[in-house]
């Protein structure tokens, strides 16, 4: 599986699928994999506040940060992080089925100084 983040590369020919992608899954259903419901109990957010949030979210690219594409080039995977509030933003992994893979909240100011760039594919 192929890794990719904002801040090392992103091709060119995927900013445009990625946009395709969104588009496609704002016309899908939410779902939730068991192991997003697990991480939510154990997090320190209000899960009511956060899931009325999602349920009437529209996704967009600009908010995509990584995505990963398997082996027959199909990008399965995507994080969004999106604005909550003044201090917080949420950050979502979905699956190509619009499956919640898990769900928290980030500081704005965090801006991962800590990002292993050498997990992700480079230009």
């Amino acid at each position: 599986m192929l890794r990719y983040h904002k801040d090392v590369y992103i091709p060119e020919v995927d900013k445009i699928r990625l946009v395709v992608s969104t588009d496609i899954l704002n016309g899908l259903k939410w779902r939730f994999t068991p192991h997003c419901i697990d991480n939510l109990t154990v997090r320190t957010i209000r899960q009511e506040d956060i899931l009325l949030f999602i349920k009437d979210l529209k996704l967009q690219a600009v908010d995509i940060f990584e995505y990963y594409i398997n082996e027959y080039n199909r990008i399965i995977k995507i994080c969004y992080r999106i604005p909550y509030t003044q201090n917080m933003d949420i950050i979502l992994i979905i699956s190509d089925e619009k499956n919640i893979i898990t769900v928290y909240m980030n500081e704005k100011e965090d801006n991962h100084i800590t990002l292993n760039k050498n997990l992700y594919v480079k230009n």
